[in-house]
């Protein structure tokens, strides 16, 4: 470097003005250092937190493996879990509902009124059905085609007019059948065994029978295809209570039989295919067991009998959860008495039958809350406390399919896992995405609601130290 250029520099260099250094440069680096360790160690923890949280949060639904088969358990679904409509889930194992989060009123702020039924894909994907009524129940009210393919309900939140709506579980969209609005007394009676047609029973609170003071009701055969509906018999003052056990179809399509009130408890008539009455028979106390209640050849029809408390006027908690079931049978020919394979007993306030698998008897074993109505409906909504599903063997062996969370008070599987004998399936898990869209607009806008001001606050700040750090 030459002298002038080296005298041209110091020049300079003395105009220019003082570095503007804090008073205490030592002590603020200090400050910066802690503040670097601080975010850091909260780096760390939130990395940790989700490496513990994440595991257990699917956000794809967990694959079954192998072919469908009823699982042998399931999980609870979470409240924001995506309908049918957002994300079929294709044909399903298991329907369900109850009491927690994920399936009734969504939690606060994310309210949105009716209730929920929860739908697993034989893909392991849990998605929701969602009601006007909190009440219905899976089995009864909602029930689910034999194939899994289909769902059949009165009612649909935002589903199409009818009294009968039918949701495809594979494409999301529902059709409706009947003319008018859902009807308040409408009953899913029974399936079809080849998922083509539902027997309904439908009702008129508005239409009462002046002798018993109970709504006049018919059964209703309604065609999925064509949409033909073929009234079945006459009208008959209905029994508000027996949903469990109205009606059921012969495995092989050739018939079916319906339940009506008579003056010694319940008369079963059998029907063929189109309808036409075939027989009747007074069973007394005795029960249908259920839509499931055809042995597998369609020979023989099985009929709940109750040891114990049977005028549910007089049975106080103890008594109905004391009833013993015993299965008899009736020839599906001509409704007289027959024998069949002799199953084990089961305790509790009711039971139903889903289906056979072979000589074995697949049902629905009830569990009642702590406290009852003073005239309860033995699967009632506000009855229930829980329910599992049971095989009954030959043998006299009772086995457990399925035992849901606590939680669960109504159930219905697809009937052809039961006649393959397709059980103990892996337990899936509900995957957390897709979630429903109106839960994640709410979580945004409240995200934007509480990060506002957060945001802020933090540019005001910045815009402070600035102005400081600008001074001379």
């Amino acid at each position: 470097m030459t002298v002038p250029l080296r005298d041209t520099l110091r020049e300079l260099g003395e105009r220019m003005p003082p570095a503007r250094l804090p008073e205490d440069p030592w002590r603020r680096g200090r400050r910066q250092r802690r503040r670097s360790r601080v975010v850091a160690a909260v780096v760390v923890a939130l990395l940790c937190a989700a490496v513990a949280v994440l595991p257990g949060v699917h956000l794809e639904p967990q694959p079954s493996g192998g072919d469908p088969a009823v699982p042998a358990g399931i999980e609870l679904p979470y409240f924001f879990q995506a309908t049918v409509g957002m994300a079929p889930p294709g044909p399903a194992t298991v329907l369900f509902g109850g009491y927690s989060w994920g399936l009734s009123s969504d939690p606060y702020p994310f309210e949105e009124e009716g209730g929920k039924l929860a739908v697993v894909g034989r893909n392991g994907a849990y998605r929701m059905l969602r009601y006007p009524d909190d009440k219905l129940r899976a089995g009864q009210d909602v029930r689910l085609s034999p194939d899994g393919n289909l769902v059949a309900q009165s009612m649909l939140t935002g589903g199409p007019p009818g009294w009968l709506v039918v949701t495809d579980l594979r494409t999301g969209r529902s059709r409706g059948y009947g003319d008018g609005p859902p009807a308040c007394c409408f009953e899913v009676a029974a399936w079809r065994p080849d998922s083509g047609a539902v027997l309904v029973l439908h009702g008129d609170n508005n239409d009462y029978d002046p002798a018993t003071d109970r709504p006049r009701a018919q059964y209703i055969l309604v065609d999925l295809a064509s949409g033909a509906l073929v009234p079945v018999d006459d009208v008959f003052p209905r029994d508000p209570v027996a949903s469990a056990w109205v009606a059921a179809f012969a495995p092989d399509g050739h018939g079916f039989v319906a339940t009506r009130p008579s003056a010694g408890g319940t008369e079963l008539r059998g029907y063929d295919a189109a309808g036409r009455r075939l027989w009747t028979r007074d069973l007394g106390d005795r029960r249908l067991a259920g839509s499931g209640a055809y042995t597998p050849d369609s020979s023989a029809v099985a009929l709940l009998t109750i040891d114990g408390c049977t005028n549910t006027k007089e049975c106080d908690h103890d008594r109905l959860a004391a009833r013993r079931w015993r299965v008899s049978y009736v020839d599906a020919a001509t409704g007289a008495d027959r024998e069949g394979p002799a199953l084990p007993t089961v305790t509790g306030p009711a039971v139903r039958a889903l289906g056979w698998h072979g000589d074995t008897l697949v049902v629905v074993q009830y569990e009642l809350e702590a406290e009852v109505l003073l005239e309860p409906d033995d699967t009632g909504w506000s009855e229930t406390r829980h329910v599992r599903v049971l095989a009954l063997r030959p043998d006299g062996t009772v086995s457990v399919v399925l035992d849901p969370p606590g939680d669960v008070s109504s159930i219905d599987i697809a009937q052809d896992l039961l006649r393959d004998g397709r059980f103990g399936g892996p337990v899936p898990a509900p995957a957390a995405l897709p979630a429903r869209w109106s839960v994640i607009a709410q979580v945004g806008s409240l995200a934007l609601c509480v990060m506002s001001p957060v945001l802020l606050i933090a540019a005001l700040v910045i815009r402070l130290v600035r102005r400081r750090t600008a001074r001379p």
